[in-house]
């Protein structure tokens, strides 16, 4: 039942969201609220192996980083000259990381939360976000935007999705696959795939989700530049960023490929994976 409402929510909203419009920091809100659930819920359950989740969230952004570079590397290597200068946005971060903080004190405090139905409120507030996000990125759902798909932004998201699956594989002998794999097609989209995950696998698995894919677009703006110095792959980079690549990260293509059809690709990834992950992520449940 929860696939059905999700689905046809997300579905509904990319529809009326043409005649719809809700104020950002509506989303921002239901964002907030749902990194705070996941947190509370997930450290109030693993209490004694935070450490060791903790590790798992770092192994998994590296190896997806790496395993997903270096896949479009084989498939297309060119040169680009420039040198990245981009930082890591941490005041538009610190607005997730503060819930994240505030859900981990929280479950600090010796209370009985077994009677809590954290289950059934992530439910309503995924509902919330499927609703919010269809109609957010129905803003740019238009002929123009479907018409300037260009080959590399395609063949980025196949090296993303390609890169998840390798990756699922090496991280399975850490974690069930299927978990791994919803996990690394994330793509980045942290706020998104650690309730989801949560949903379907449990708190502690959820907040591996969301601060392995958290982490990912972190690590993006710590390696790509030093990537970018030489001879390196442009899909590669830009299947790193993964669905970050149309919005967080974007500054970053820019500086690194100087402008041109290479940072509109990044931006048209972004866009192709975050209009499709919704839809995607839940069906690997079923599978």
């Amino acid at each position: 039942m929860f696939l059905e409402i999700f689905m046809s929510l997300y579905l509904l909203s990319l529809i009326i969201g043409k005649y719809l419009r809700l104020p950002h920091y509506v989303t921002d809100a239901i964002i907030v609220i749902l990194i705070f659930t996941i947190s509370f819920w997930g450290f109030s359950q693993v209490k004694v192996g935070v450490i060791y989740y903790l590790g798992i969230s770092v192994l998994i952004s590296i190896v997806v980083l790496l395993v997903t570079y270096f896949t479009g590397f084989l498939i297309l290597k060119d040169e680009v000259h420039g040198e990245a200068k981009s930082k890591i946005n941490f005041k538009s971060q610190l607005k997730y990381l503060i819930p994240l903080l505030a859900g981990f004190l929280a479950s600090l405090i010796p209370l009985d939360y077994s009677q809590i139905p954290f289950d059934i409120i992530v439910d309503y507030e995924l509902y919330l976000l499927a609703f919010v996000i269809g109609i957010d990125i129905s803003k740019s759902l238009n002929k123009k935007s479907l018409k300037s798909v260009t080959r590399v932004a395609i063949v980025s998201v196949l090296v993303d999705f390609i890169g998840a699956l390798l990756s699922s594989l090496l991280i399975s002998l850490l974690i069930p696959f299927k978990v791994a794999l919803m996990i690394t097609l994330g793509s980045g989209w942290y706020s998104y795939t650690g309730p989801l995950v949560a949903k379907f696998y449990g708190p502690a698995l959820g907040l591996v989700g969301f601060l392995s894919n958290f982490l990912r677009e972190q690590l993006a703006f710590v390696f790509l530049p030093n990537f970018s110095k030489g001879k390196f792959s442009p899909i590669g980079a830009i299947a790193v960023g993964g669905a970050t690549s149309m919005d967080v990260t974007l500054p970053l293509y820019v500086e690194i490929f100087n402008g041109g059809e290479y940072a509109i690709s990044a931006m048209i990834n972004g866009f192709i994976l975050t209009l499709i992950i919704p839809i995607i992520e839940p069906l690997i449940s079923l599978v």
